[in-house]
């Protein structure tokens, strides 16, 4: 059973998680991140593109994590454009 199967089996059809989701954002007591993270919960699925965010200059990027030496200094030649 993959994973996708396993939550909605789980979490009738992922009903679960979104009345929780939703209590989140509409509790009062939650603090403003709470209610933001919830507010912005996309679930387990991967996001929808947005066709106006394709403009110049937004696109995909790439994290380069271990590229500078514990002094901050880079370790590797890569561009920096």
């Amino acid at each position: 059973m993959g994973f996708h199967n396993y939550i909605q089996e789980r979490t009738a059809d992922g009903s679960e998680l979104t009345d929780f989701v939703l209590s989140v954002f509409r509790d009062e007591n939650a603090t403003n991140k709470e209610r933001m993270d919830a507010a912005t919960w996309r679930g387990f699925g991967k996001p929808t593109v947005n066709a106006a965010a394709q403009a110049p200059g937004i696109g995909d990027f790439t994290i380069i994590i271990g590229d500078h030496d514990i002094m901050g200094n880079p370790i590797n030649d890569l561009s920096r454009d």
